[in-house]
């Protein structure tokens, strides 16, 4: 059952690369054609991906701390309406844990909207690292006589020949260092923490 589906898949890809042409002669003559790169192994072992997962963690910190503190705050204010309840008459109370959940619903949306945009950022971020890197792999893939580059996680099989990963982490390095002075990460911060607090006071 194994082999009929491997054999399946061989047939499906000798058909991609050229009607009747064996699967090994497809990734042979890919070598210097087709080469393959991963995205992500370029982020994650270069000196410059390096310093905008830095830069990118700490804010996701910061925003988690933010997002401790207001937690924090909303929990007392709840402790303080609970205990003034014996002091307020039904219709006070009622208005007042009303406005307590509407602010509380207006911070949580806001805090959803300050994740997304660090993650939004996060993207940006690894597309800007992308173009800022195109001119090195467009050299490195001359040089290795390709005509197409692919990124590895849309490629099925592969021959190992034909991954430039690791030439370009080495070429990156050494042509862009760290990056320093590169804008990788779009400007705008995703914190919130003293605007949330006002905003809340102002709910109240």
């Amino acid at each position: 059952m194994v082999r009929r589906h491997v054999l399946s898949m061989a047939l499906a890809l000798s058909l991609c690369f050229g009607a009747g042409a064996p699967l090994a002669q497809s990734l042979s003559g890919a070598q210097s054609e087709i080469l393959v790169i991963d995205p992500n192994r370029l982020f994650a072992e270069t000196l410059f991906g390096k310093r905008i997962s830095r830069q990118l963690e700490e804010e996701s910190e910061a925003l988690a701390q933010d997002n401790r503190r207001i937690e924090q705050e909303l929990r007392d204010e709840e402790k303080e309406i609970t205990e003034r309840r014996p002091t307020m008459d039904p219709e006070e109370f009622r208005d007042v844990a009303e406005a307590f959940d509407q602010k509380v619903q207006a911070i949580r949306q806001e805090r959803l909207e300050a994740a997304q945009a660090l993650e939004e950022k996060r993207s940006s971020a690894e597309q800007r690292f992308l173009s800022t890197a195109q001119g090195i792999l467009v050299e490195l893939m001359n040089e290795r006589g390709g005509n197409v580059l692919l990124d590895i996680r849309s490629v099925i099989l592969r021959d190992g020949a034909i991954d430039i990963t690791s030439d370009a982490v080495e070429r990156i390095d050494a042509k862009l260092g760290s990056g320093e002075g590169i804008e990788a990460i779009p400007p705008g911060g995703t914190e919130q923490s003293d605007e949330t607090g006002e905003a809340g006071k102002a709910r109240e």
